[in-house]
């Protein structure tokens, strides 16, 4: 097996069935300046390293698995190694973060759904003492100390 054949099914193959799975999420151009730069990172200091390896004859290449061609010392298919393994290391990250997110976002929806309407939790400030009231209904409202109809409660009972 060649060093391109290599790349081609281990590396361009699970990266191509990842970008038709996330070809609208992969345009966000977030993700486009930190794949960009990730890469070049990867680069600069994978550049050095390899150099010096096969420069030291550490790590060698032969001409018949390889296009032949050299660049400063490394073949070509050993830089696209390093940006592919790059940009499909960061592609999946980002599908598994993004999905997390997103899985998030749609059980907080279901979540709401279920309940209904208003719902009121009633609990403990734990750094002051103070009591909080917290109200869903359209909107989240926050309440903190007493209310008149718990201090009347407290009246009741004294």
């Amino acid at each position: 097996m060649t060093y391109a054949v290599f790349l081609l099914l281990f590396l361009v193959l699970p990266l191509s069935v990842l970008v038709i799975f996330l070809r609208q999420r992969l345009l966000n151009r977030r993700y486009l300046v930190l794949t960009g730069m990730l890469t070049l990172i990867a680069l600069v200091f994978m550049a050095p390293w390899d150099h010096v390896a096969a420069v030291w004859g550490l790590w060698t290449w032969t001409a018949s698995q390889t296009w032949g061609l050299r660049w400063w010392a490394i073949p070509p298919e050993e830089y696209l190694f390093c940006v592919l393994e790059a940009l499909l290391a960061i592609t999946l990250a980002y599908a598994l973060l993004t999905r997390e997110a997103r899985k998030g976002d749609h059980d907080t929806h279901r979540s709401r759904q279920r309940r209904g309407g208003a719902t009121l939790r009633v609990s403990q400030d734990e750094r002051r003492g103070v009591r909080t009231r917290v109200s869903r209904g359209k909107r989240i409202s926050v309440h903190t100390g007493e209310s008149d109809q718990e201090k009347r409660d407290q009246g009741e009972r004294s």
